[in-house]
């Protein structure tokens, strides 16, 4: 009997301990809280996997000499490095590219300018003259060539043009054609090329 007087009395106290809160941490059962935490992304830099590098040779659709260009690592570990076509650019290489950029802005200034008044020129002439020998049906021997042009054309006009771009398709026979001279980044001159047949001279027998 006094074995059940106290049991009853421990069951009324954890009864008691329950309701009041006061029963331990591990008996309690809480449900998972929702923090609601998002991770930010971080901003991927225009640089990843990119490296500036100084040319120390003209690289055709890349950049020039001392010019600084960015490119891809791959591109300058496995190609522009190998090659010896340019290195890391420096703080100090990268003062020294400005310098050279500025002055060349200058210089492409002047050479525009040159060009445009070059155009004009060979613009008021508009039609130059190339003379080959031709057959019977008016067939060239052989066919007009860049050199013929630019000859032609310096020649009339007084100019030295150096080797610019010409576009002129592939003349066979006589007559008159368009043709364009590339004297500078955007500053082409329209012109009319005339070819005058001249025929072969008759060939005596003895």
């Amino acid at each position: 009997m006094k074995f059940s007087v106290l049991a009853l009395v421990g069951a009324l106290a954890t009864t008691n301990a329950f309701l009041s809160g006061s029963v331990p941490s591990a008996t309690r059962r809480t449900a998972p809280v929702n923090k609601g935490i998002f991770m930010r992304k971080r901003a991927v830099s225009p640089m990843k996997g990119k490296s500036k590098v100084l040319l120390s040779k003209d690289l055709e659709g890349v950049g020039r000499s001392e010019e600084v260009v960015t490119v891809k690592n791959g591109f300058y570990l496995n190609y522009i490095l190998p090659r010896g076509l340019g290195s890391l650019a420096t703080g100090e290489a990268l003062e020294q590219a400005a310098i050279v950029a500025a002055k060349r802005v200058e210089e492409d200034a002047v050479i525009a300018a040159a060009a445009a008044e070059n155009k004009v020129t060979l613009e008021e002439i508009k039609e130059y003259t190339v003379t080959k020998k031709v057959g019977a049906d008016e067939q060239l021997f052989g066919s007009v060539s860049v050199p013929d042009i630019l000859g032609a054309v310096e020649a009339a006009s007084g100019l030295t043009l150096g080797s610019p771009k010409v576009k002129v398709e592939d003349i066979k026979m006589a007559g008159t054609y368009d043709f364009t001279i590339k004297l500078h980044q955007g500053v082409t001159a329209v012109l009319s090329l005339a070819v005058v047949g001249e025929a072969e001279e008759a060939v005596s027998e003895e």
